[in-house]
């Protein structure tokens, strides 16, 4: 399991502001979960995270 918090940082770090990554972030994570956790104390799926910041870096690449 994975923390919501880390998926968040890395996004950052890869140059995405945060709150456009936060908001793409819930939007997924939305989709896929019944029932959602404070930021700082969600764990998600290992394939939930890579799928999610997959999309990040796709998202990178075709506005690079």
């Amino acid at each position: 399991m994975k923390k919501t918090i880390d998926l968040l940082n890395k996004a950052v770090e890869m140059g995405f502001d945060r709150e456009q990554a936060l908001a793409d972030i819930d939007a997924s994570l939305d989709a896929e979960l019944e029932e959602r956790h404070p930021l700082m104390d969600e764990e998600i799926s290992e394939s939930l995270y890579n799928n999610i910041l997959e999309g990040f870096r796709a998202d990178k690449e075709m506005n690079a």
